[in-house]
């Protein structure tokens, strides 16, 4: 019986012999149930330290591919493959793969860092690559940026990460500025006076910061003045569309005109 089974275990095809192939067979369902097992207190770390849920998925599946190569590398060593030549092939193969998907490479390494250092998160209104919206989506090789009309666009993380971004919903308060112009006609304090009215007829508007209104600049046909009031970064726009709807009604309240292009003409009557 023993015999029978040493012929078994001997029997060769090509170089490999059964007991080779069973002895593998046996490396590699060790290693794959110590991967398995590992896998759970590398879950518990990217847990612990609170890492990105795309970013989680992105490094767990690197450290499975990881740790699966170093289990092939075991397997092919038991069965007298040589590691050195297995890696220069797998070398080959990665600079050739590398080399066809350059672009995508570069998009998954920006994605990664802004993953990492998180410029913006999911929710977050940011201007950056010429777009300017509200980040949908995350993901490893683009981020999706919905615009103020619904419209989604993917945008190469490459383009983001490598230019401004800048990030409207980091702080918890905006300032909303607004430069209006009167006409040279109308008198300054009544000017202040009206646009101070439409500013505490603006709701949302915070008193801390205070508002501020000045006289800014001098026009060829106009006296430019400069409101700026704080508002929730939620409130933004209907503290901004609001206050030039107030200032429009305060204006007219306060007998304020508005600047218009004009020009004097003085006639001399030949004698």
């Amino acid at each position: 019986m023993m015999e029978t089974i040493q012929e078994i275990l001997n029997f060769s095809v090509g170089k490999l012999t059964v007991g080779n192939i069973i002895s593998a067979l046996v490396i590699f369902l060790v290693c794959h149930a110590v991967i398995k097992a590992l896998m759970g207190p590398i879950e518990r770390l990217l847990d612990k330290l609170n890492v990105d849920l795309t970013l989680r998925g992105f490094l767990r599946t690197v450290i499975r591919v990881v740790l699966n190569f170093v289990a092939v590398c075991i397997v092919a060593e038991s069965i007298g493959i040589p590691i050195a030549s297995l890696l220069a092939v797998l070398g080959m193969l990665g600079l050739a793969v590398s080399l066809s998907v350059q672009g995508a490479l570069s998009n998954l390494s920006n994605g990664i860092m802004l993953l990492i250092t998180k410029p913006f998160k999911a929710g977050d209104y940011i201007a950056a690559a010429g777009i300017e919206g509200t980040v949908k989506e995350i993901s490893m090789l683009c981020t999706k940026i919905i615009t103020v009309d619904n419209k989604d666009i993917f945008v190469p993380n490459s383009e983001i990460a490598g230019g401004k971004i800048t990030n409207f919903s980091s702080e918890p308060v905006r300032r909303v500025d607004i430069v209006i112009r009167a006409g040279y006609n109308n008198d300054i304090a009544t000017v202040k006076k009206a646009l101070t009215e439409a500013v505490a007829a603006t709701d949302n508007t915070l008193n801390d910061p205070a508002p501020f209104i000045r006289l800014s600049g001098y026009k060829e046909y106009a006296v430019e003045y400069t409101i700026r009031v704080w508002a929730q970064g939620s409130d933004y726009w209907n503290v901004y569309f609001d206050l030039l709807e107030n200032i429009s009604k305060a204006y007219a309240a306060n007998g304020v005109k508005g600047a218009v292009p004009g020009m004097n003409i003085y006639m001399q009557e030949d004698k």
